[in-house]
């Protein structure tokens, strides 16, 4: 496969703070198969899942003809959670299967590289990676195995929100950084992961990593930090207001990752990544 995205398999309930609310929601890992599929017409997915992964998912990949080689059966239930958003655009969220589900399943959650390895091959452009700082995936026998069966793609890692805002998990985040190729994060967790005070400031700290970095600036759009060059910013367009941001961040950093491995120019890689977010 020439894009291969590895990801949590999740279903969300909606719960947004005008009270609206939006039942089984198809979130995460297809948000981030979906960007890629927004640019080329075939990806590779790898999951965790559970039995009914067919009964949330099935309906997307038949209809876009996707292989289901990459899902693995290791839960008792494919995740599903409630999202309840605040008005701040904050949000949080709990298991359907009770507030534990998560914690007792956090291994067998977790991506195995020799399942990545498998759908990859020397053709294979760019591998997208939301795994934790504190998965296996980050262990250097899991990422060997990738980067030998995939020896000329681009690893793109979008840092967790949850990493980020942990005192315990943050300082895992630089040890997996620096086995990227570019990674991507949001303003307001570039401001917690950096120290920045603004978005120039996180500018700065980005470009001091030396990786390429997809910036996410919300409803203003989006931003390319390249290593020693100036930052492009692309703002978004025909957006008065956000509809629903639940997906936004995954969709957009996937199709950026296409346009990093594709070589586009950081104007068009941003105008992509927008569009399709929007």
């Amino acid at each position: 496969m020439e894009y291969v995205v590895a990801a949590m398999s999740i279903v969300n309930d909606l719960q947004y703070a005008d009270g609206r609310r939006v039942r089984q929601v198809t979130g995460g890992g297809l948000f981030m198969l979906g960007g890629v599929l927004s640019l080329r017409p075939r990806a590779g997915f790898v999951t965790a899942a559970g039995p009914d992964f067919e009964e949330y998912h099935g309906t997307f990949f038949s209809q876009n003809k996707l292989s289901v080689a990459g899902v693995h059966r290791t839960l008792p239930h494919t995740h599903y959670t409630t999202v309840r958003y605040a008005a701040d655009g904050s949000w949080r969220e709990e298991s359907v299967y009770g507030p534990d589900y998560e914690k007792d399943n956090a291994e067998n959650t977790m991506i195995h590289g020799e399942w990545v390895a498998a759908l990859c091959g020397p053709d294979t452009k760019a591998v997208y990676t939301e795994s934790g700082a504190e998965e296996l995936f980050w262990q250097p026998q899991e990422l060997a195995a990738i980067r030998t069966a995939a020896p000329n793609a681009l690893l793109m890692w979008e840092v967790p929100h949850y990493n980020t805002f942990s005192p315990t998990q943050k300082p895992l985040i630089w040890p997996a950084l620096r086995q990227t190729d570019l990674f991507s994060v949001n303003l307001r967790e570039a401001r917690e992961l950096f120290g920045a005070a603004g978005r120039a400031d996180a500018i700065r700290a980005i470009r001091a990593t030396g990786k390429p970095c997809f910036l996410r600036l919300g409803i203003e759009g989006a931003c390319v930090v390249m290593p020693g060059q100036k930052a492009v910013m692309v703002p978004s367009t025909g957006l008065a207001r956000t509809v629903d941001p639940t997906g936004c961040g995954n969709c957009s950093t996937a199709a950026a990752m296409v346009g990093f491995a594709e070589g586009m120019p950081p104007a068009l890689i941003a105008a992509y990544a927008n569009v399709a977010a929007d």
